[in-house]
């Protein structure tokens, strides 16, 4: 059975990058963007007819842009075709929720482009399709590997039987976003506990006034829904490991159905808004920026959503809620890759492709973007510039990956099925709890029971 990534070694992943020279490596917005045109290429035609050499064409695709981060990128592309001869780049954006139909049908239809930006969950999909390109060759003579936390390095490979792919470049903190503004004004406490937070819900609910404390994401729960209920649970004894020792999934043991009951209940009580059970990352943060909520659960790479609609000055962070024990859990520590496709089939040179991915991953090119979009970088020259220094978010980021009450959820990114089940099963029926057509139980035993097969059939395989 391939390794799978433990607390322990989430741990010393980000503590010996903070030994290196401080912690904390984001995620192109998880859920925000738009689809932006490629950046314009040289005329390669006219270079030929004129004798000079015809520039290779190499293509790239981000998975998670919006107005702001395709300025960036265009810019950054620009430079880099400045710079050199051998290669023309494109650059093209594509939102989050556009981003998955986009790659598939490319790659159906073999026309996938030479380069994507990937989180960290969806790796072994594509893998599984033979759509990703092992880059450990490549990786290892890079210039700069060295200076990427090397234990974000090895957290890749157990994933994929020892091989990397992708090069990592930043990735996402769960926290939880408040406004300060209106915190300031209603007389509110920022919680720390899932109780107090509860009891904020309760007391601040206002829903005649379409005024309420928290905005609930019923589209795509899984991360803040993962981190409620192996919070409450304390992982049921089992750290935050879906599997016992036996591998059968024990997310259906009675109290983790108490803690999903305890998490519906904020919108079957009424304290979130009627739309809740239907908003996705959008909508949830629509309604924290009009202040008809004021507070939400996501992570670190929607803080320029934040700043741009409330002020930055009224943007405020706070760790994720912890249980009675003071323990809290999270799962959306994933480092987001820029992987290479097999465009070009196993045996071509695709030293162009990694040209773009190293020259992305660099100290240089990463502190930019990291600084601008309010990203949390991997790579360790970026830890020694002031604005990481000086950001109280950084410094946040970095108090959580060194506080021994933080539990890294092991969610099982091994099994390619992992990602369709948390998009869509999970949405689904976490749905149906909220609308009273099905019961917790009945939520997570259906949930277990697929998650104990998926697991059978992972062991087995490894196994033949």
């Amino acid at each position: 059975m391939r390794k799978m990534i433990g607390k322990k070694g989430l741990a010393l992943m980000m503590c010996a990058a903070m030994a290196a020279g401080m912690l904390t490596g984001c995620g192109g917005s998880k859920d925000s963007g738009t689809t932006a045109a490629p950046a314009a290429g040289g005329d390669t035609s006219a270079a030929a007819d004129s004798g000079k050499k015809e520039k290779e064409v190499v293509e790239f695709w981000y998975h998670a842009a919006d107005e702001k981060s395709n300025a960036i990128y265009e810019e950054l592309f620009a430079k880099l075709n400045e710079s050199q001869d051998d290669y023309e780049y494109h650059y093209t954006g594509f939102a989050n929720k556009d981003f998955p139909d986009k790659f598939a049908m490319a790659i159906a239809t073999d026309t996938m482009p030479d380069v994507v930006s990937l989180g960290f969950s969806n790796v072994m999909t594509y893998v599984a399709q033979d759509a990703l390109l092992p880059v450990n060759d490549y990786f290892e003579k890079w210039e700069e590997k060295d200076q990427i936390v090397p234990q974000v390095v090895d957290s890749l490979k157990p994933l994929a039987g020892g091989e990397q792919y992708g090069y990592p470049y930043n990735y996402n903190q769960e926290i939880c976003w408040y406004n300060k503004k209106l915190f300031d004004e209603k007389g509110a406490t920022v919680p720390a506990t899932q109780k107090e937070f509860l009891a904020e819900c309760e007391k601040f609910a206002d829903p005649d006034n379409g005024q309420h404390f928290y905005s609930l994401r019923g589209n795509k729960p899984y991360d803040n829904l993962l981190g409620w209920i192996f919070t409450y649970t304390d992982g049921a004894g089992y750290g935050g490991s879906y599997f016992d020792d036996n591998n059968q999934c024990i997310i259906n043991k009675p109290e983790f159905a108490e803690a999903l009951d305890a998490y519906a209940s904020i919108y079957k009580n009424h304290w979130v808004s009627g739309d809740c059970v239907n908003n996705n990352f959008n909508e949830m943060v629509a309604e924290f920026g009009a202040g008809t909520a004021m507070f939400i659960m996501h992570n670190s790479s929607s803080e320029n959503n934040h700043a741009s609609n409330l002020g930055a000055e009224n943007v405020g962070a706070s760790k994720p809620l912890a249980n009675d024990q003071g323990k809290y859990y999270a799962s959306a520590l994933q480092p987001q890759l820029y992987a290479i496709t097999t465009r070009k089939g196993p045996d071509a040179d695709y030293t162009g492709a990694a040209k773009l991915c190293e020259y992305l991953a660099s100290a240089d090119v990463v502190n930019e973007i990291s600084q601008k979009l309010g990203r949390i970088p991997v790579n360790t020259k970026c830890y020694e510039e002031d604005w990481f220094k000086n950001s109280e978010f950084m410094l946040l980021y970095q108090d959580i990956m060194s506080d021994s009450n933080f539990v890294q959820i092991q969610n099982p990114y091994w099994l390619t099925s992992y990602f369709n089940f948390i998009n869509n099963d999970m949405t689904t029926d976490f749905q149906a709890l909220l609308l009273g057509e099905k019961t917790s139980q009945e939520v997570l035993d259906k949930w277990a029971e697929f998650l104990t097969e998926e697991q059978a059939a992972y062991l087995a395989e490894q196994k033949s």
